[in-house]
């Protein structure tokens, strides 16, 4: 019986102890408080990116880099494996895959669509990314994101970059394609 009571009472100590340490605090997703963010002309970030659909699952580290009228994506697999260059502007796409490198004119969504098999809403991510929708286009707000171009965005975690709440963790799905990403590093310069 003894031997009970001090099992008991250790497992209670122990219970105690683990509520006691301290969370984290989150801060929710708030689209009206972010919506200042669709004029950000300059911003990069340094994350991981997962990709996955009926045929294939992409993982890649990825750096983001947007300036007025051009982004500059690069990924690359695991150990720097595998890198590729895609640099977007309103009317090309180039892709450099270290063997060559392809000029292909066209909005962007549509080049990856064709020149890589992915459905990848890249003019919509580079506001998706800021934790915004895409202007000029119908949306739909929800609890922890919204839907927008047949997509649901959520943004799972927020963190604070300066004066800003920007997104760490967003998800992205739509039909039978997922986009995940985690943003390790924020520059708003």
């Amino acid at each position: 019986m003894m031997f009970k009571a001090v099992v008991f009472g250790l497992l209670t100590i122990a219970l105690t102890a683990c509520s006691t340490v301290p969370e984290k605090p989150v801060q929710e997703y708030l689209l009206a408080g972010a919506q200042h963010l669709q004029q950000q002309q300059r911003w990069r970030f340094e994350g991981r990116l997962a990709m996955v659909d009926e045929r294939d699952s992409i993982s890649a580290s990825i750096s983001w880099r947007h300036r007025p009228e051009v982004d500059e994506i690069e990924l690359s697999g695991p150990l720097a494996q595998g890198r590729v260059q895609v640099v977007v502007t309103p009317d090309s796409v180039v892709i450099d895959n270290g063997e060559g490198r392809r000029v292909y004119p066209g909005r962007a969504d549509e080049v990856m669509a064709e020149q890589l098999g992915v459905d990848m809403p890249v003019n919509a991510l580079r506001y998706w990314v800021l934790g915004v929708n895409q202007p000029e286009q119908a949306y739909v707000e929800r609890t922890g994101g919204f839907f927008q171009n047949g997509w649901v965005v959520l943004f799972r975690e927020m963190q604070r970059v300066d004066a800003e709440w920007l997104p760490k963790k967003v998800t992205a799905e739509k039909n039978k394609t997922k986009i995940k990403l985690i943003v390790d590093q924020w520059d708003l310069s």
